[in-house]
């Protein structure tokens, strides 16, 4: 390998700003004489101390630059074309979705696509099409958020008409807002990455959770297999004789139960109460292949807080913050995903990273509805999976 000033085999390395501030001095003295002065109260140190910055910059660029080719490192741009090696995609932001929604006023009124309503809680959504009120007034229509990203909207808070429309009168929600998704991160696209590296073989266990993981929306998984002759009990399931067993959050059923088949050694059963039916292409067959979705697990979660250094307002602060360690938005954590128990220490951690002015006094967790708060992890199946939402934490300032 070239030995270039700045690259070497143990990789890139972006040389200490000291070091060069100590090239240009030299360098000054070589052209001007030894005896030069060159403080930083002089011209010529303003100057020497201007073209050191300027090379730290260039090199920290340059370092930037090559390391875009690791994909443990790279992002944006450089990251979706490795990925793309893969066959991966970074997962496009979405909206809430609202279904449904009771709208109301003057009998056979005209009601365009887009009409705005806002949540008691600000939130704007905006319906995806026109409808005309009955003869008793009333019709439903579907709304979204008008932002991207897992905007809320709980049962009875979309109540708020924003658009003047002649003859729209009342709106309100009798469901809940299916949340939306931001734009894939650079941290989660790489996690990704690392799971989906087996996507090419099959058979083995990493191939058919690789397989599985590359399913649109699919967001975490559990896999066991059973290599017994006998129906066995591994780690609380029960899994019939040779026999492979998914537990998948997230994607289409027939997806699923095609990467399944397509993937598993050849002979082996499934288990799963969810079932579907899947004709093998080349032999015509179907099989009724099986897996398992996970059931949820309401958690409640309740964090005391002192304010310290940071001028944020606590009480949304501080449940943003839990939520995004919910949804996987910290970098190397993935949040609530299957299997998983519920820590209060790595939640007290998500609240530091974002908000390193707060300091968190204690953070606990409980089942809902009315379970006992503790502090220590709560434990969660392997075929079950945690969820909470904003109103479900509470914050207690001190």
């Amino acid at each position: 390998m070239a030995d270039y000033k700045y690259i070497r085999q143990s990789g890139t390395i972006v040389p200490d700003t000291a070091d060069l501030l100590g090239e240009v001095e030299a360098e000054w003295k070589s052209a001007f004489g030894q005896d030069l002065q060159v403080t930083p109260d002089t011209p010529q140190g303003v100057m020497i101390a201007a073209e050191t910055a300027a090379r730290a910059e260039v090199a920290k660029n340059n370092a930037a630059l090559a390391n875009q080719i690791n994909p443990n490192l790279a992002g944006g741009v450089f990251l979706d074309a490795i990925c793309a090696l893969l066959g991966l995609e970074r997962a496009t932001a979405t909206r809430s979705l609202i279904r449904d929604v009771t709208i109301t006023g003057q009998p056979s009124t005209p009601i365009p696509a887009g009409i705005r309503a806002r949540t008691d809680g600000g939130d704007l959504f905006e319906s995806v099409g026109g409808v005309v009120l009955d003869s008793g007034g009333v019709a439903t229509v579907d709304f979204q958020s008008v932002e991207f990203g897992p905007i809320s909207a709980v049962v009875g808070s979309l109540v708020n008409v924003v658009d003047s429309v002649l003859g729209w009168e009342t709106v309100n929600n009798t469901t809940a807002a299916i949340p939306g998704v931001l734009e894939q991160s650079d941290e989660s696209l790489r996690e990704l990455r690392r799971r989906t590296l087996a996507r090419q073989g099959i058979s083995t266990v990493e191939a058919q959770i690789s397989d599985l993981s590359a399913i649109d929306n699919v967001r975490s998984l559990q896999f066991r297999e059973n290599i017994a002759p006998t129906t066995e009990i591994i780690d609380g399931i029960t899994m019939v004789a040779h026999s492979v067993w998914a537990c998948v959050d997230g994607g289409l059923d027939a997806e699923i139960a095609n990467s399944l088949l397509q993937n598993k050694t050849n002979g082996a059963a499934w288990n799963g109460s969810v079932v579907v039916p899947v004709v093998e292409p080349f032999s015509g067959q179907t099989y009724d292949v099986q897996f398992e979705r996970p059931a949820s697990v309401a958690i409640l979660v309740r964090v005391s807080v002192r304010q310290g250094s940071s001028l944020v307002d606590p009480q949304l602060a501080v449940r943003d913050a839990v939520m995004s360690y919910v949804n996987g938005l910290i970098p190397d954590e993935r949040g609530f995903v299957v299997g998983v128990d519920v820590s209060p220490f790595e939640i007290a951690g998500a609240i530091s990273y974002f908000l390193p002015g707060m300091f968190v006094s204690k953070v606990e967790v409980a089942l809902a509805p009315g379970g006992v708060y503790q502090t220590t992890e709560l434990a969660v199946a392997l075929d079950e999976i945690a969820t909470t939402e904003s109103s479900s934490i509470t914050v207690i300032e001190l």
